[in-house]
C-alpha cells in the first residue's frame, strides 16, 4: 500500500462520523481499493493506479475532487454574462491607447505643468528645508550677538556675511519655481505660483535679502573709505542696523517647523517636539533680550546719565571690576544671566539706571511672564493626558480582573489571559480610518483619493493592479473604497482557518506571518510551516475561484495586511468594460491553473502559491486583443521614460503583431516573456534525450539541448507535453511515464528588443520504461565510423575534447521528422556530463564536427524497425552512462 492510499485510508477512519462527507470519503476509499485489486492483477497497471491515487487528495475539510471541483467566483460569471466585451471594442480600445500612449502624454491625468517645476513633497525640497533651517538658525543666534558687541566681519565671519544672502536669494527664486497647495489641490501652474508667493510671503523675503545685501555693500564702501569720516562711520552703523530685519527670518523658523513635524514626524512624538520647541524659543528670546539689553546698555541714549554698563560691576578675585573691563564671553553670559531671570522670574543683580533701561526691563518681564505661563499649561495638559490614558488603561486591568474573579477562571488559563492582555495593552496601535473621526468632513472624491494614495504602493505590487492603476487610476480609486482595506493583527492572532471559505485576498505589508499545513488537511507529506514576510499575497485564488483554505496563517509578530474583497472587487471592476474584460480573462486562465494543479505536472495549491499562476505565466495565455493592451502599455512606460530607441519600434511592431508579449512587473520594469516546455526523458542507466540538431534545408542546425516546443496562448503544460508528443517525439510516446515537472525562470538582456527578456521554462522528467522498444531511424554515418575506427576527427583536440568525441562518435543518433514541416530532427541519448558540457557553451569545435559527419537516412531505410546495432542486434535501452542532467539554457 503506498503512503498517500494509508493517509487516505486513516482519514476514512478519522472521519467516518462526520455526515456532510462520510459518503464522499468512503467512495474514495472504495476507488483506492479497486486500484490496489488492478495493481494485484497487473504489475504494469499498478504503476498507473500509483500515478492515478498521487494525483487525487481527499479531506473532510475539501470538497470532492479538490482542486479539479472549485468553480470560478459566481460573480465573475454574472458579471462576464451581463457584459460581453466585442473583440472590435477591444481592438479599437487597444489602438486608442497606442496613439495615446505613444505621444508621450499620460493617460492617467490632464493637468498641465512646466517641467521645469518642483513637487513641494519631492525629497530635494525636504533637504532644502533642513538646510535652510540650519541656515536661518546660525542666521539668527550669530546676527544680534555681531550687532549688540559690534563685531567687524572679517575672516569667516566676512565669508558667512556673503554666504547667507546668496542662498536666501537662491531660495526666492527656488520658491517661484516650488508647487503650491490650494486647499486639497497641487498647484502646478508657473503663473499661478508666482502669483500665490507675491500676495504671501514676497515681500517679507525681498525686504530682508535686500537689507542683507544692502548693509553689505555699505560695509563694503565703508570698508573702501578707511572710516575717515564721521559721515562714513555713521553710514557704516546704518548699514548694521539694517540687518535687524533679518529677524523677521523667525516667522520662516516656525513655518519651517510646523510643516516638517506634520509631514514626517509621528503623531506620538508631536508633543515631545512641542515641548523642546518651546525650550528651543525660550533659549533664544533669551539670548536676544541678552543682546538687546547689553546694546541698550551701551549704545541708546540716557536721560539719567547713567548707563547700567558702567554701574555694573562684577567682585573677581575680591576686587571689583567694571562689567566694561571684563571680556566679551563674560559680558554675554551676564546679560543672559539677565535674560533668564526675566524669563523665569528668578532673581537679577542688574537693575536699570534710566528710562529706556526700565523700559526694556518691563519689556522683559511680560516676555517672561507669557513664556513661563505657556510652558506651565503644557506641560499640565501634557500630564493630564498621560493620567487619562493611564486611567483607561488601569480600568481595563480591573475589570479583566474582576471577570476572571467572578467566573472562577483556573489559574492555568487566567495568567496567559492576563499577560496577553498586559502585552497588547502596552503595545501601540497604528491608527485606522475610522479613529480619525475628521475624515468624515471629507468629500467623496478627496477621501478616495487620500484611500487611494494610501493604498496605491501596496497594490502597485501586483502586476495586475499596477496595470489597472494604468489605464484606468479613477476606477481603481472606485476599487479602494468599495474593496480594498486595512486589517492588523496583533501576536498570535489568526488571519484565517483550514476549511473555511475564502471571501477576501491580503497583501502583507508589515509584520509576519506563519502559514502551516498539516498531512490531514493539506496535501502534504509532514506538517509544514512556511515564513510570510512583507511584499507576500495570500490567498489571491479567493479573487477568482470559490476557494478554501488549506492552511492556517498565523501572526507572529504584530502584522498589517491589505484585504481586498473579492465580491466586492467584481462588483466595482464590473463599471469598466475593458478592465472588466482584462479581469475576466485573467480570472479563467487562473482557474484553469487552479483546478489543473496536481502531480506531474505541477505541485498541489496552497494559500501561498497555485502553480503556474505567475502575471507573465496568464498574460502569455491570454486571447490576443488582452495581449495587445498589456503589450502597448508596457511600450507606453518605456516611451514615457525618455530612452526611446530604434529596438523600441521593433518592440513595438511585434506586440502589434501579436508575434511577442511584452508587460510591466510589480516592480515596474518592462520585460519580454516568451513560455517554453521542455522534456526531460531519462533511461535507467541515466543517459538523457538530447536534441543534437535539426536538419533543415539540407543543412544541419547544431541545438544541444532538451527537446522542446514554444507553449501556445492558452495551452496549459500537460496539453503542450501532448503536443510535443505528437510532432517531435511520436516514438517515446507510449515508453514514457511523466513523473514531475519544475518551473525555471531566467532573464537574459536582448539587444533586438532593449529590453530583458524573461523565460518561462516547464521542465518536465519523465522515465523510460525499462521494456521500451523505440522505433525510430538512425544517422547513417554512425555505422561507417564504428567500423573503421576513425580517430582523424579527434586527432587535433585537446584530451579532454577527445574523450567527448570518442564518446560522441559511439552514441547512435535518431533522425526523426517533424509532422507536417519538411524538416528533421536529430536525437541521442548523451550521459549527463557530456550534456551539461555541450549545452553550456564553448564546445562548438566539438559538437559541429561530429554533426557535420551525419547524413539522414534514406526514405526507404525510414521504417517501423527497432534500433539496431553494428552488428545486426537489436539495440536496447539500459545500457552504461552516468546521472542525468536537465536543460539551463533559455532556448528551445
Amino acid at each position: 500500500e503506498t503512503p498517500s492510499r494509508s493517509r487516505v485510508s486513516g482519514r476514512v477512519s478519522r472521519v467516518s462520523g462526520r455526515v456532510g462527507h462520510e459518503t464522499s470519503i468512503f467512495r474514495a476509499g472504495e476507488v483506492c481499493e479497486e486500484e490496489e485489486e488492478e495493481e494485484e492483477e497487473d504489475e504494469q497497471a499498478s504503476d498507473a493506479a500509483v500515478h492515478h491515487a498521487a494525483a487525487h487528495f481527499v479531506s473532510s475539510t475539501l470538497p470532492l475532487g479538490w482542486p479539479k471541483s472549485l468553480g470560478i467566483r459566481q460573480e465573475w460569471q454574472a458579471e462576464r454574462a451581463m457584459k460581453q466585451v466585442r473583440t472590435e471594442h477591444l481592438r479599437g480600445r487597444a489602438s486608442t491607447f497606442r496613439k495615446s500612449g505613444l505621444s508621450g502624454k499620460s493617460m492617467a491625468g490632464s493637468e498641465q505643468r512646466a517641467w521645469y517645476m518642483i513637487d513641494p513633497n519631492s525629497h530635494f525640497i525636504m533637504i532644502w528645508g533642513v538646510i535652510s533651517l540650519c541656515v536661518l538658525m546660525y542666521d539668527l543666534t550669530l546676527l544680534p550677538y555681531v550687532l549688540a558687541w559690534d563685531i567687524s566681519f572679517e575672516g569667516w565671519l566676512a565669508v558667512s556675511a556673503w554666504t547667507t544672502p546668496s542662498f536666501w536669494s537662491i531660495d526666492i527664486v527656488l520658491t517661484f519655481l516650488t508647487g503650491v497647495w490650494r486647499g486639497s489641490e497641487l498647484v502646478m501652474g508657473p503663473r499661478t505660483v508666482a502669483r500665490n508667493y507675491l500676495r504671501t510671503w514676497f515681500v517679507i523675503d525681498a525686504v530682508v535679502v535686500s537689507c542683507d545685501w544692502i548693509s553689505l555693500i555699505i560695509g563694503e564702501i565703508a570698508g573702501a573709505s578707511g572710516g575717515r569720516s564721521l559721515k562714513m562711520l555713521r553710514f557704516s552703523k546704518m548699514g548694521r542696523l539694517l540687518r535687524i530685519v533679518g529677524m523677521m527670518r523667525m516667522l520662516r523658523v516656525m513655518r519651517i517647523l510646523e510643516a516638517f513635524a506634520h509631514k514626517y514626524l509621528p503623531e506620538g512624538s508631536h508633543l515631545s517636539i512641542t515641548l523642546v520647541t518651546l525650550f528651543g524659543s525660550i533659549l533664544w528670546v533669551s539670548h536676544i533680550l541678552a543682546c538687546a539689553w547689553h546694546a541698550v546698555g551701551q549704545y541708546c541714549p540716557s536721560d539719567t546719565g547713567a548707563r547700567w554698563t558702567l554701574e555694573y560691576a562684577e567682585s573677581v578675585g575680591g576686587r571689583s571690576v567694571p562689567y566694561l573691563e571684563i571680556g566679551a564671553v563674560y559680558q554675554y553670559l551676564i546679560a543672559f544671566s539677565w535674560a533668564a531671570g526675566q524669563i523665569a522670574l528668578g532673581s537679577i543683580d542688574v537693575t536699570p539706571t534710566n528710562s529706556v533701561e526700565r523700559f526694556v526691563f518691563v519689556f522683559a518681564m511680560m516676555i517672561g511672564f507669557l513664556f513661563g505661563s505657556t510652558l506651565v499649561s503644557m506641560l499640565s495638559a501634557a500630564m493630564m493626558n498621560y493620567q487619562l490614558r493611564q486611567r483607561d488603561k488601569n480600568h481595563n486591568i480591573r475589570t479583566l480582573h474582576q471577570y476572571l474573579r467572578e467566573n472562577d477562571v483556573d489559574s492555568s488559563v487566567a495568567v496567559p489571559v492576563q499577560k496577553q492582555i498586559m502585552q497588547r495593552l502596552a503595545q501601540r496601535t497604528k491608527l485606522r480610518e475610522g479613529d480619525v473621526p475628521a475624515l468624515a468632513l471629507l468629500s467623496v472624491a478627496l477621501r478616495s483619493a487620500l484611500r487611494f494614495d494610501i493604498q496605491r504602493p501596496h497594490l502597485m505590487r501586483h502586476p495586475m493592479f499596477r496595470l489597472w492603476i494604468s489605464l484606468q487610476a479613477e476606477l481603481v480609486q472606485g476599487v479602494c473604497m468599495a474593496a480594498v482595506g486595512f486589517i492588523q493583527l496583533r501576536q498570535k492572532d489568526d488571519l484565517f482557518l483550514v476549511g473555511n471559505t475564502a471571501a477576501s485576498a491580503y497583501s502583507l505589508t508589515a509584520g509576519e506571518l506563519s502559514y502551516a499545513q498539516v498531512p490531514d488537511t493539506s496535501p502534504v507529506d509532514a506538517p509544514q510551516v512556511t515564513r510570510v514576510h512583507p511584499g507576500t499575497w495570500l490567498c489571491e485564488a479567493a479573487l477568482w475561484t470559490e476557494w478554501i483554505h488549506v492552511g492556517r496563517a498565523e501572526a507572529t509578530t504584530a502584522c498589517e495586511l491589505l484585504e481586498i474583497h473579492g465580491k466586492r472587487l467584481v462588483e466595482s471592476v464590473g463599471r469598466d468594460m475593458i478592465i472588466m474584460d482584462i479581469a475576466n480573462e485573467y480570472c479563467i486562465h487562473f482557474h484553469m491553473r487552479v483546478t489543473s494543479a496536481g502531480p506531474p505536472h505541477a505541485a498541489w495549491p496552497n494559500d501561498l502559491d497555485v502553480p503556474f499562476t505567475d502575471y507573465c505565466d496568464l498574460v502569455v495565455s491570454m486571447k490576443r486583443e488582452v495581449q495587445l493592451i498589456i503589450g502597448m502599455d508596457a511600450v507606453a512606460l518605456l516611451d514615457q521614460s525618455g530612452r526611446w530607441s530604434k529596438s523600441f519600434d521593433k518592440l513595438t511592431d511585434e506586440v502589434r503583431d501579436g508575434k511577442s508579449v511584452a508587460v510591466v512587473t510589480g516592480e515596474g520594469n518592462v520585460i519580454r516573456v516568451v513560455s517554453l516546455v521542455a522534456l526531460r526523458v531519462e533511461r535507467p542507466d541515466g543517459h538523457i534525450l538530447v536534441q543534437v540538431a535539426k536538419w533543415e534545408n539540407s543543412q544541419m542546425k547544431a541545438a544541444c539541448q532538451l527537446p522542446g516546443l514554444k507553449q501556445d496562448r492558452g495551452e496549459l503544460v500537460g496539453e503542450a507535453v501532448e503536443r510535443l508528443f505528437d510532432t517531435k517525439l511520436h516514438f517515446l510516446a507510449e515508453w514514457v511515464t511523466i513523473t514531475s515537472t519544475v518551473r525555471e525562470k531566467m532573464e537574459k538582456a536582448s539587444k533586438e528588443f532593449g529590453v530583458d527578456t524573461r523565460y518561462l521554462k516547464s521542465v518536465c522528467t519523465a522515465k523510460l520504461k525499462p521494456d521500451a522498444c523505440i522505433d525510430a531511424p538512425l544517422c547513417g554515418t554512425w555505422l561507417v565510423k564504428r567500423h573503421s575506427g576513425d580517430a582523424r576527427a579527434s586527432s587535433a583536440l585537446d584530451p579532454a575534447d577527445g574523450e567527448i568525441m570518442a564518446i560522441l562518435e559511439g552514441t547512435p543518433v535518431l533522425a526523426v521528422s517533424v509532422d507536417g514541416a519538411a524538416s528533421s530532427n536529430c536525437f541521442a541519448w548523451l550521459p549527463h556530463e557530456i550534456f551539461r558540457i555541450l549545452s553550456g557553451g564553448g564546445k562548438d569545435h566539438v559538437l559541429k564536427p561530429w554533426l557535420e559527419s551525419l547524413t539522414l537516412p534514406e526514405e526507404e531505410a525510414v521504417g517501423s524497425a527497432s534500433i539496431m546495432g553494428a552488428h545486426g542486434n537489436e539495440l536496447h535501452v539500459g545500457q552504461e552512462g552516468p546521472e542525468g542532467s536537465y536543460f539551463e539554457g533559455p532556448a528551445v
